[in-house]
């Protein structure tokens, strides 16, 4: 893993972060992936996303849950997911602010 992605204030320790807010770096993860074949998460770490949500379900108070699908998780994609304007103004956002750290 590179070390500038784990000093971006940006990039999410996945370990540590509140359980809701895995729910809004999974949506954004997603958006960008699927429909922009953009990331800032690496691979493993949106798989690790993916574990942690499911972990912490019963934990989870987020008004974007009800778009998850365990199922989904548990396969580790968000492909099936509908996207609100919300979620992917936040995904530009986070994508530009992590390029802008990382020198893209």
């Amino acid at each position: 893993m590179n070390l500038v992605k784990f000093m971006s204030s940006v990039y999410p320790d996945l370990q540590e972060i509140h359980p809701n807010r895995l729910v809004s770096y999974y949506c954004m993860s997603s958006y960008l992936y699927y429909e922009k074949q953009k990331n800032v998460l690496s691979d493993a770490d949106y798989d690790t996303l993916c574990k942690r949500i499911l972990k912490e379900w019963d934990n989870i108070e987020h008004p974007h849950k009800y778009k998850l699908s365990k199922e989904a998780l548990a396969a580790g994609t968000g492909y099936t997911m509908n996207y609100t304007n919300l979620i992917m103004d936040a995904a530009e956002k986070w994508l530009k602010d992590w390029e802008k750290e990382n020198g893209n």
